[in-house]
């Protein structure tokens, strides 16, 4: 008797589509929602002035503190994907919210130091740019033999 033969492997330019794994795309789509939410409260504590409503103010920092949890979440699904770009984008998302927190912090206690404004707003907005180029190219090519985990 003889054996079945075996399907011929595909050549690598197939027209079949390769399989993606979008996790870090998803997750970035929120962080860019929130990122934009912190934008948009910081704004309203800059035409409120000082003193900051204790609302618009617990807000920001409830904001602060959230983006620094997922954008430390964005870094561990990006090391996952053993790929360069979403890595460098996900730890720069996550190091510019931290940097802006901080500059937040010392802007708050310095008494409005205008270095720690500029930081907050520079950062601020590095994450937010970040977190569209997440979007764009957070989706990366699962290996072969390795299954989409769910």
């Amino acid at each position: 008797m003889s054996e079945p033969a075996k399907p011929a492997p595909e050549p690598p330019n197939s027209s079949r589509p390769s399989a993606r794994d979008s996790r870090l795309r998803y997750l970035a789509i929120p962080f860019l929602a929130v990122v934009f939410a912190e934008i948009l409260v910081g704004n309203q504590l800059a035409l409120a002035g000082g003193p900051y409503p204790v609302g618009y103010l617990a807000a920001h920092v409830a904001l602060s503190i959230l983006l620094i949890a997922f954008g430390a979440y964005l870094v561990i699904i990006a090391h996952g994907l053993h790929r360069a770009l979403p890595s460098i984008l996900s730890w720069l998302a996550f190091v510019s919210v931290v940097i802006a927190t901080i500059s937040g912090t010392v802007f708050l206690v310095g008494g409005g130091a205008q270095g720690a404004l500029y930081g907050m707003e520079g950062f601020g907005g590095l994450a937010l740019l970040v977190s569209i180029l997440l979007i764009v190219w957070g989706s990366v090519p699962v290996p072969a033999g390795r299954a989409l985990a769910a």
